[in-house]
């Protein structure tokens, strides 16, 4: 019989261990999709004081009427306001990440307008560790705190497609789908820039809401807003202006339209108030092609 000897005895148990620990360690939990690259989280980021800057462009569907009274420091036209924005950065930069090509989804709770958590983030699956931890800090910086709340981060592919700079259509698997025109069908925008509360830009364009469809019971997220509002912004923020709360947002108290120092900041920046009933009734005019407004 051989001889088992103390020191192997002990080898044994070393690798026994090692093996049971591989085996009850928790894997990341990866979407239903099956999907390598699509994991879900939750995370709490804390801004680091570093710089950034953001260039590029976004929409937003959500459920309100046109135009939509969260962005003029108005509460949301049926007591809700679930906004879903598409954002996508042409060039970007926080601290020395590059965030250059970045695409996300953030879809916010009873009103995107007063969350301090988003209800879910769709970080797209071509963004590094080190882009998403970025921008987790990035998001932290527009509150007075440092700290933001993601209960829901999921790491997917997103399908975004520009058209001429006026047709967005954006996909995630079975989960989102949008489709957003600001010319309205026709040649140019028919909607002005006015100034609008919102954390990537001042000022917004109201935008043809094609469709809007979210479904994710893992979120949970489930709602059809298709042909409800839409408005688009160009995006070119940094750190400075939310550092010299130049951000209309930043002034925000739900009081039912631009209270005076949100006004102050808009004569500042030369920016154009709504005209409310204005809006309205151009919204009325426009149609889907084929179709006729709800």
């Amino acid at each position: 019989m051989p001889i088992v000897q103390a020191k192997d005895i002990m080898r044994f148990r070393i690798f026994a261990g090692i093996w049971l620990f591989l085996i009850v360690l928790p894997a990341p939990r990866t979407c239903a999709q099956g999907h390598s690259s699509c994991v879900q989280r939750a995370a709490v980021s804390h801004y680091d004081g570093a710089d950034w800057h953001l260039a590029g462009e976004g929409v937003i569907g959500c459920p309100c009427r046109i135009p939509c009274p969260c962005r003029h420091n108005g509460q949301p036209s049926f007591g809700h306001c679930e906004a879903t924005l598409y954002l996508h950065i042409r060039e970007g930069h926080y601290g020395t990440v590059e965030l250059n090509g970045l695409q996300a989804v953030e879809v916010g709770g009873a009103c995107a307008m007063t969350y301090k958590k988003l209800a879910a983030l769709y970080l797209d699956a071509a963004l590094t560790e080190e882009q998403q931890t970025a921008f987790l800090k990035l998001e932290a910086s527009f509150f007075s705190d440092g700290t933001a709340e993601f209960p829901y981060v999921r790491t997917i592919p997103i399908n975004g497609r520009i058209t001429d700079r006026h047709l967005f259509e954006v996909s995630i698997d079975d989960l989102l789908e949008m489709k957003i025109d600001r010319n309205w069908g026709r040649p140019d925008p028919p909607f002005p820039e006015v100034a609008a509360c919102d954390h990537y830009a001042n000022a917004i364009q109201y935008a043809q809401n094609i469709r809007y469809r979210m479904h994710d019971s893992q979120a949970p997220l489930e709602f059809d807003y298709s042909r409800r509002q839409a408005n688009y912004r160009k995006v070119n923020v940094d750190f400075e202006q939310y550092r010299t709360k130049s951000m209309l947002i930043q002034l925000q108290d739900g009081s039912g339209w631009f209270n005076q120092a949100q006004l102050k900041l808009i004569e500042e920046q030369h920016l154009t108030l709504p005209d409310l009933k204005a809006l309205h009734r151009k919204a009325s005019r426009l149609v889907l092609p084929g179709g006729s407004d709800e």
